[in-house]
């Protein structure tokens, strides 16, 4: 197994990672290294789903950040941006439809857009696939999300059962 995979398998066996589970914020749901998918538990709002699915690429994990974008796992494609979270006034930045992406400086692509700015919010050796759920997790519970018109089973990959959020 390369370095990057089983740093990435140490990490998902970490006491860290798996609180996060247990806390019910984020479930991995597959593991195609250098893909793995997770699913990222949403605030509830009105006519939205309960998850969202990520789809995310782990390769080089930790020297080098992941890069990945919310994705619609029956179509097998990343989610359409109409379907994605927004806020008031639209789409929500950090999941905007730049290339195929997590718009955020934690996201290995993106991070270019902020040279020099951002760093305690930027990739680094020291952090792990959890600090990456979090801002997810995070930005799914931001006040500023309003609504997502996303159907709930996106959050699936085929063969997965439908999970419902108790009241």
């Amino acid at each position: 197994m390369a370095p990057d995979e089983a740093a990435l398998r140490t990490d998902l066996a970490s006491t860290r990672y798996r609180a996060g589970e247990v806390r019910g914020k984020w479930k991995q749901v597959g593991l195609e290294f250098p893909t793995t998918w997770f699913r990222v538990r949403a605030a509830s709002r009105p006519s939205s789903p309960d998850w969202f699915l990520l789809k995310m690429n782990c390769a080089g994990y930790r020297g080098i950040a992941p890069t990945a974008q919310l994705w619609n796992g029956p179509d097998g494609i990343a989610l359409a941006p109409a379907l994605r979270p927004h806020s008031a006034n639209g789409l929500m930045t950090a999941f905007s439809d730049w290339n195929q992406c997590l718009y955020h400086p934690i996201d290995r692509v993106a991070r270019d857009h902020w040279p020099g700015k951002h760093a305690d919010l930027a990739w680094s050796p020291d952090k792990d696939v959890v600090d990456y759920l979090e801002v997810v997790h995070g930005l799914l519970h931001d006040p500023e999300y309003v609504v997502s018109q996303a159907p709930a089973g996106a959050a699936y990959l085929p063969g997965e059962t439908l999970e419902i959020r108790s009241a």
